[in-house]
């Protein structure tokens, strides 16, 4: 039966991974589509503007002295042409709402257009130049002023229009990603929770057991109670609406507590080197004083970035610190790592790996770019938790351990 369920599991990852990808691809598919419609678009009004420019200018020639009326007659009907012709054609390339009636009425500017034209032309048969002039500067004028005002605006909203068009697309994209996610967490979890072995009834009754402290009972709780999706899925979602860096503290310190964490440090890559950002469970003090990280140095967090691997740290006993660094994946490098120093074992989980993978996925898509120049002196040395050097953790403190960071890792 459970290795029934595990399959079941396993082939409804599996299908929510293709449907993904399907959704995804499909939503590239229209990314595509709308910047090829909006370059087809900004292109053929910028024709229709440079069009009409040419048909004031075309009929302005035809009372200049000294010119001759049949080859600007000529030049102005073969430009009215291609104007009807874009007019007709137009439409099936936009998507801002207003651009029917926008059509519509440059459509009916281009008749009046014509009929001036055709004013013009019939005062310059019969002798009527000064007629033809008041035509031209005055109705024909007007007319070619609010067409190309027309377009330009047009112009406009269409750019406003598909850059809203991409911006849906992109939202749509992360959430389809951070739904997998989610689902492939519950899989995950699922598929641990089946494999632990049952342990097997105690025969005799259990003495009365003494009422633990409440912080006691919140770390037993860690290490044997199911973990409660909902307050992942709530902090991934939380993590997906940051639009300033100053909510981050308080999000590491959800994520922290979910991940059993003394301590979290988020560190951002420029260049060769590893910057830390935020971090929670250290003094303020503390993080001032780390130093970047070089990309070859021997320590937890710079091979999680050097090769985007999750890395672990194990713990030596069920009550020593162990450390979990989960990479931040870009588009197509790794920018950065989420250090995290973690209690009770909890660095021999694989649930565990899961859970600070998806939240390190999630922090990828809304930290912003580290500056260039280092904010740290190299050669300070001082660090806390990932950083590799001789430290001492502020959240390994007063611990039973040898009283160093769980995150450092010394080289041989």
């Amino acid at each position: 039966m459970r290795i029934r369920a595990a399959r079941f599991t396993v082939t409804l990852l599996a299908g929510g991974g293709v449907l993904a990808a399907s959704f995804v691809w499909i939503v590239e598919q229209r990314t595509g589509e709308s910047v090829v419609a909006l370059a087809d678009s900004s292109q053929r009004l910028a024709r229709m503007s440079e069009t009409v420019a040419g048909i004031g200018t075309a009929q302005r020639s035809y009372v200049a002295p000294g010119q001759l009326d049949e080859p600007w007659f000529e030049r102005t009907s073969a430009l009215l042409d291609e104007l009807s012709i874009d007019i007709e054609q137009a439409p099936a390339s936009l998507r801002s709402p207003g651009a029917a009636d926008a059509m519509e009425a440059l459509a009916d500017s281009a008749d009046a257009l014509v009929a001036a034209d055709a004013r013009t032309r019939q005062n310059l048969g019969i002798g009527q130049d000064m007629m033809a002039s008041d035509v031209i500067f005055s109705d024909g004028h007007n007319i070619i002023d609010t067409m190309i005002v027309g377009l330009r605006d047009l112009q406009v909203d269409e750019q406003e229009a598909h850059e809203a068009q991409l911006a849906s697309l992109t939202r749509q994209r992360w959430a389809t990603l951070g739904a997998l996610a989610v689902v492939w967490t519950i899989g995950l979890l699922s598929l641990a929770r089946r494999s632990a072995p049952t342990a097997a009834p105690v025969a005799e009754p259990a003495p009365p057991m003494p009422v633990e402290p409440t912080e006691a009972r919140e770390m037993r709780a860690t290490d044997t109670d199911p973990l409660d999706l909902a307050i992942v899925a709530e902090l991934c979602t939380d993590l997906s609406r940051v639009t300033s860096p100053s909510a981050l503290p308080d999000l590491l310190g959800r994520a922290a507590r979910i991940l059993d964490a003394s301590g979290l440090i988020l560190w951002i890559s420029a260049g060769e080197q590893l910057f830390p950002v935020v971090g929670h469970g250290y003094p303020p003090d503390v993080l001032a004083r780390l130093a970047p990280l070089g990309r070859q140095g021997d320590n937890a967090a710079a091979a999680a970035w050097r090769t985007g691997q999750l890395t672990v740290v194990q713990s030596t006993g069920p009550s020593d610190h162990g450390a979990i660094v989960a990479p931040l994946l870009g588009l197509d490098e790794c920018v950065g790592v989420l250090a995290a120093e973690v209690r009770h074992g909890v660095a021999d989980r694989p649930a565990m790996h899961a859970l600070a993978t998806v939240i390190a996925a999630q922090l990828a898509t809304v930290v912003p770019a580290w500056p260039a120049a280092s904010l740290t002196e190299p050669g300070d040395g001082t660090s806390v938790g990932a950083s590799g050097d001789a430290s001492t953790s502020p959240a390994a403190e007063g611990s039973e351990a040898s009283g160093a960071s769980a995150l450092e890792v010394r080289s041989a």
